[in-house]
């Protein structure tokens, strides 16, 4: 069944008309017509089952007929993910949505090596976004991720405290396996901070060790940046989504 996503607010009388960009995919793309059932969602963990009513102005109107209760976990992980190479950033946020992401958070490290300015920044942000609601589409998920603002990484480290558990992949120091780190714990918010190309410096290992973070291993090869941050998130939604 296609999937489409709607903004709750414009539901006018049990009918919603889809964005611009929505009506061109139903119309032009799947050729949706009176009468095809469909699915909605609002990106917020609700979604709907509705059943298309016409077209106007290159516009579909679909009658919003019932809301499906929503298997959304309970589970929150934001990934505070270094920037990486665009290719590799693009690979890595759609995957990450399939596997449950709450929040994606950009950071610039000390090693980080992609740098643009305010404008192009700006241009990089909505097109994850894209990528973000596009997978949502295609994977089943209700909720969006959040795609912060990108930060600093230092100044991002001063807002963790509020996390049940924060995770720091790396080789710059002293680590311990995942499997311990995360044993005989319980969660419902965690934190994985992914390092750049090159990984985190150890001064910025022991700032985030100093805001609560565990150093780990995640075995004997090296992943890159992508790898790891995907390879943390199926991990996690392993151990704690069952428990959430």
């Amino acid at each position: 069944m296609h999937r489409f996503h709607i903004d709750l607010k414009l539901i006018q009388e049990g009918v919603v008309e889809l964005s611009k960009e929505e009506s061109h995919h139903a119309i032009s793309v799947f050729r949706l017509k009176s009468g095809d059932v469909v699915e909605l969602f609002d990106g917020q963990g609700q979604k709907f089952s509705g059943v298309v009513t016409g077209e106007k102005n290159h516009r579909l109107s679909v009658m919003v007929s019932q809301n499906i209760a929503s298997t959304a976990s309970s589970l929150s992980i934001t990934l505070a993910q270094a920037v990486i190479r665009p290719e590799r950033m693009e690979l890595m946020i759609p995957k990450a949505c399939e596997l449950g992401v709450s929040v994606i958070q950009p950071l610039i490290c000390e090693r980080s090596i992609v740098k643009l300015s305010k404008e192009r920044w700006a241009s990089k942000l909505e097109r994850w976004r894209k990528i973000a609601l596009e997978s949502c589409k295609q994977c089943g998920q209700t909720r969006i991720p959040v795609i912060a603002e990108i930060r600093l990484y230092k100044e991002f480290l001063q807002d963790v405290k509020s996390y049940d558990l924060i995770l720091i992949p790396t080789l710059a120091v002293p680590n311990q396996p995942l499997h311990q780190a995360i044993a005989q714990k319980k969660t419902k918010n965690a934190l994985v901070l992914i390092g750049p190309e090159g990984d985190f410096t150890p001064k910025e290992v022991a700032l985030a060790s100093q805001a609560g973070a565990v150093a780990v291993s995640l075995g004997d090869l090296v992943l890159r940046s992508e790898t790891a941050s995907l390879y943390l998130l199926a991990v996690l939604r392993y151990q704690f989504s069952q428990k959430a």
